[in-house]
């Protein structure tokens, strides 16, 4: 017979079955809502919104957007977003800029 603290095991084999289910169900819970959280987190696309000004250009918005990306990628993420080819911008437009 063992002692855990105020408690009397009779059944040491079924104690430590108890244990290891009890831990083993923790384990698949925590595993699952980490990879939940996971999954949920990475796919939210981020965007801002500019407001083209006299003088701008795809590039020169592009440019602030970059960062340490190329800026033709940018331009080009830019350009697929808003439906924007082979046509200028005017100030005045609205353009959509993805920041992930």
């Amino acid at each position: 017979m063992i002692v855990l603290n105020k408690y009397k095991v009779s059944d040491v084999k079924k104690f430590r079955r108890f244990m290891f289910l009890s831990i083993l169900l923790i384990s698949i819970i925590t595993f699952t809502s980490i990879l939940t959280l996971n999954a949920y987190s990475k796919d939210i696309p981020q965007f801002d919104y500019v407001s083209v000004q006299q003088g701008d250009t795809l590039w020169s918005i592009a440019k602030d957007y970059a960062g340490s990306k190329d800026i033709r990628q940018v331009v080009y993420e830019i350009s697929e977003l808003n439906n924007i080819h082979n046509t200028p911008i005017h100030s005045g437009d609205i353009i959509k800029i993805p920041l992930n």
